[in-house]
């Protein structure tokens, strides 16, 4: 793991709370702070006659302050008797469930392809619409450069290989910024076995594909235009990466899931082999209109003969999830994760909890020290006190802590200790 800079968390070991985390005084504790005896001025000033019109002034006010709020409330009963939200009326029909993060996103499923080397091929993120059918397909590349807890800043498709399943289902997560279900990994013989129901497949390949040999020489393995697919032929289809990018080879997915989804609304019975939650997703998507969507990212530069690696939109990427889980804000707090006690996987299984909270995780690390006892959540400005106070909530433990010291590329630093049992 890599060293990641240090917070100082200036904290005073000997209170519970530091001093200066306590909010300042408002104006109001002010004011009501013991004054000085006002002392009446001789007569003939006219000051003590200002101040009793004063007095008389506010208490107008007062009296005409309560009869507003007594009118008020007479009139909200007179409203409730007249017109009374019974049983059967418009405004009694049950409001949908409020989206949440805490909660696998409605109605989904993720599909992995891995490759011969551990890694991910091909990610597919499947969301259907449980009322009218169809839905919405997200292709991954698995190039996407993102935070892997414990492993920092790498390709999301190599987490599978280095920390296998988990990783990759708390990295997708983190990621996307919601709990998914657990996602359903196969390689090329059980991939063969999904789609050998549904028989042969007509797909329309986009752009012709062609693999190079051992020598050099270029083989076309797909002419451009319609073609029919093999069960056996999938897993190759789907993983190549012929003479484009990677986003050129995602194309080709497309292709593939809508041949697939056409089979499946004719027989819905071919999918009766996968795993019931990948079967009943692909079946709602198989009745309806399907939405597909690259995840958006942008090519960045690898420098010479360095591998193709993607950015996050991130703007784009929130207005996506946006449509994916609506009513759901697109604000997520920006967090470091330092490991306090040399705990394997301490970083991802605290990931795994403050995803649900609204957390992004961008930076992960060890500490300076691994004899942390207590876990530290260090903010750096006021106004993210009560963001911090949410991750505190979803460890379930730890103690709040104001740094002087500012930080701007994250809004929280957690310092895990050996209280977290996460």
């Amino acid at each position: 793991m890599r060293e990641v800079p240090f917070a100082d968390l200036d904290v005073d070991e000997d209170i519970d709370i530091p001093a200066f985390l306590l909010p300042h005084p408002d104006e109001d504790e002010e004011r009501e702070a013991p004054q000085r005896a006002v002392v009446l001025p001789p007569s003939g000033t006219g000051v003590r006659r200002h101040r009793r019109r004063r007095q008389r002034r506010d208490t107008r006010r007062r009296t005409l302050g309560l009869v507003l709020l007594a009118v008020a409330v007479v009139g909200a009963l007179v409203l409730a008797v007249a017109r009374p939200w019974r049983s059967g009326s418009p405004s009694s029909k049950p409001h949908p469930a409020a989206a949440s993060r805490h909660v696998p996103l409605p109605s989904s499923a993720v599909l992995v392809q891995q490759d011969p080397k551990g890694g991910a091929a091909s990610i597919t993120l499947l969301v259907g619409n449980p009322v009218s059918g169809g839905g919405h397909i997200v292709l991954v590349p698995p190039a996407t450069m993102t935070e892997l807890p414990s492993f920092g800043l790498d390709g999301v498709g190599k987490a599978l290989g280095l920390g296998g399943p988990s990783l990759l289902q708390v990295t997708l997560e983190n990621l996307l910024g919601v709990p998914l279900p657990s996602a359903v990994i196969v390689g090329d013989a059980q991939l063969t076995g999904f789609v050998q129901p549904a028989g042969p497949l007509n797909v329309d390949v986009p752009t012709q594909v062609e693999q190079a040999d051992a020598s050099g020489n270029g083989n076309v393995l797909w002419d451009q235009g319609p073609s029919t697919l093999a069960p056996t032929d999938v897993p190759r289809f789907l993983s190549v990466r012929g003479q484009g990018n990677d986003l050129a080879r995602l194309a080709r997915h497309q292709t593939f899931w809508t041949a697939w989804l056409a089979r499946v609304a004719h027989d819905q019975s071919v999918v009766n082999g996968l795993p019931p939650d990948l079967a009943r997703v692909m079946r709602q998507l198989a009745i309806g209109s399907v939405s597909f969507q690259t995840l958006p990212v942008e090519a960045v530069d690898a420098g010479s003969g360095g591998d193709e690696v993607y950015r996050v939109r991130q703007g784009d990427l929130d207005q996506l999830m946006g449509q994916l889980l609506p009513g759901v804000s697109p604000e997520r707090i920006r967090v470091q994760i330092l490991n306090g006690t040399g705990a394997i996987e301490a970083a991802p299984r605290v990931t795994k909890r403050l995803v649900p909270a609204g957390a992004r995780v961008v930076l992960s690390g060890n500490a300076d020290s691994f004899a942390y006892a207590q876990t530290q959540i260090v903010f750096y400005d006021r106004s993210k006190q009560q963001a911090a106070e949410r991750i505190r909530q979803s460890l379930g433990t730890g103690r709040l802590v104001l740094s002087r010291q500012p930080l701007d590329v994250v809004d929280v630093t957690v310092v895990v200790g050996k209280d977290f049992n996460g």
